[in-house]
């Protein structure tokens, strides 16, 4: 392929011999290329196998949706993104109180309760039933997200039947559970954490192997509760909760997070996080914040396409990771919940095709900053923001998670503008990782590149070193009448969709031809194995 290039351009790709440049352009019109240098030699940082992990909302307890997970189909679905983390938690968690009624599952009731094995998990549900189920379930969601949005707080009972069904949910998922306690139990100021005790005696009884949270964005306690706990108290909260779970043998080992925070709009929750870590940094595991782009009331499409959105997330990561650093350095950070508007998600917007801009961008952004994990709200629910939808078919985040699982690694290359990007304008946008070991078409130093097109235009990359083993994930809308509102969505034009309740398609990519250039389409995102990079990063 000849290339308009001037020398000097040549000369600066001979230069970068350890690693490559991209050129992005429009078609037609050759605007001046967008040049980006990746750095092969050396990773910028490692982050954790459980990367990208999911939620469900406590508030599946009072919209009676536990049943949904003893759906073969949802665990299907949940287990072809393991490695990951299961949070349950959110603004009902704090709300929860634990009784112990109910009679759990046992093996002979062909459950999968307490499985030796994740082989050893079988169906929950009898198909009719869960037929039956999820009709149900479909027809009643829109109306359980409105009761929602009404913000009627109110107690919520959780048993150990309940528990029993989450925990066994989580492992025949192969996901690793952290249940959310409540935190405004309250005794003279101090976290009342009797209930917690009666809660953690029976996990303790079962042997559950999972962690903790307390409380769910504590800045908010006194908008949702008419309670204020300080930071400096939160923090001696955790201090209890601490000492409380290394009462039982089997949680010695077990984990810690919080104190998730609201994303730090305002000087004061800064302050409360500051406070908190003060007290009770020293206790965690990690650090949990959690951030939302924009309101779900009145989101819109411009707002999801918007490079200035997408920046925004830069600017808050920026400010945790500074006062982490400073509180409790060396500590973990992770986005404990999130997604793209808060509120449930936006109507049209957040379980739609577009979703997927502010879903990778926000994946590829934390990992190059620092963000250990990033836990997306929520896998299933009376919500927009959903992975599945509510009759348990997978949605374009779905089907965007799940190839980012199965090709991106967990080691973070670094890709910046070699020169001011006037004419980009953060419209193409572009992150790399070492290629996933485990996926298929691995090769000893690939690289996983993925890229998102903002743009009504179609971009076109070109990488100037002679690499001849390109594998393209290229992901646009399954309806091409709904266009960005698609609930579908097609991998190199083919219709993504399960073969049935427990079979997932294979995710094939398509070889493209030596030499030739890669074509972002507009609006459409990718992902492109650089087969042959031989990135010394990633040997």
């Amino acid at each position: 392929m000849t290339s308009p290039l001037s020398p000097l351009l040549w000369l600066r790709c001979y230069v970068l011999a350890a690693g490559f440049l991209v050129f992005a352009t429009d078609s037609g019109t050759r605007p001046e290329p967008v040049q980006f240098k990746a750095e092969l030699a050396r990773s910028l940082r490692t982050v954790s196998p459980r990367f990208l992990s999911v939620a469900l909302d406590a508030s599946l307890l009072r919209q009676k949706g536990m049943d949904l997970l003893r759906s073969q189909k949802l665990i299907t679905l949940a287990k072809a993104l393991s490695p990951g983390y299961l949070r349950f938690g959110g603004t009902g968690a704090d709300f929860i109180l634990f009784e112990q009624n109910g009679h759990p599952f046992s093996s002979h009731e062909n459950s999968c309760m307490s499985p030796k094995t994740q082989d050893d998990c079988l169906s929950l549900l009898p198909s009719k039933l869960e037929s039956i189920l999820v009709h149900v379930w479909r027809m009643k969601a829109p109306h359980l997200l409105k009761k929602e949005f009404n913000k009627d707080i109110q107690n919520i009972t959780i048993t150990g039947e309940s528990l029993d069904i989450l925990y066994t949910f989580a492992h025949c998922s192969g996901l690793h559970l952290i249940f959310g306690l409540n935190a405004l139990l309250r005794k003279d100021h101090a976290w009342d954490s009797s209930n917690a005790q009666k809660l953690l005696q029976y996990c303790a009884s079962k042997q559950y192997n999972m962690s903790w949270e307390l409380g769910n964005e504590p800045n908010s306690f006194r908008h949702k509760a008419g309670i204020k706990v300080p930071g400096t108290q939160l923090g001696k909260d955790f201090q209890q909760l601490y000492s409380l779970l290394h009462t039982f043998k089997t949680f010695n080992h077990t984990k810690l997070y919080g104190p998730d925070i609201g994303q730090p709009r305002r000087r004061w929750i800064v302050t409360m996080l500051k406070g908190f870590l003060q007290t009770g940094g020293e206790v965690l595991d990690a650090v949990t914040w959690h951030h939302y782009y924009v309101n779900g009331r009145n989101a819109t499409p411009e707002e999801f396409l918007s490079p200035k959105v997408l920046d925004s997330l830069v600017w808050r990561i920026k400010q945790i990771l500074k006062v982490v650093a400073k509180s409790v350095p060396g500590k973990k950070v992770w986005l404990g919940e999130t997604s793209s508007a808060f509120g449930g998600g936006a109507p049209d917007l957040s379980n739609k095709f577009i979703a997927g801009f502010m879903w990778l961008d926000k994946l590829g952004l934390s990992a190059k900053m620092g963000i250990d994990v990033v836990i997306r709200q929520v896998l299933v629910g009376a919500a927009y923001y959903q992975l599945v939808n509510w009759s348990l078919d997978p949605l374009p985040d779905y089907w965007l998670s799940l190839i980012y699982k199965q090709l991106v690694g967990t080691k973070v290359l670094n890709v910046s503008a070699s020169h001011s990007d006037k004419g980009n304008e953060g419209i193409l946008r572009v992150y790399m990782h070492c290629t996933n070991p485990t996926s298929e078409i691995y090769r000893k130093g690939a690289v996983t590149m993925f890229a998102l097109n903002l743009s009504t235009q179609d971009k076109e990359i070109l990488l100037f070193d002679p690499f001849n083993n390109i594998i393209q994930f290229l992901l646009q809308p399954g309806d091409s009448e709904e266009g960005l509102h698609s609930q579908s969505v097609k991998l190199n034009g083919q219709l993504l969709k399960m073969v049935d309740h427990k079979t997932l398609p294979d995710i094939k990519g398509e070889a493209l031809p030596a030499g030739h250039p890669i074509i972002v389409p507009a609006h459409s995102y990718a992902f492109y194995v650089v087969q042959d990079a031989n990135a010394p990063a990633c040997l």
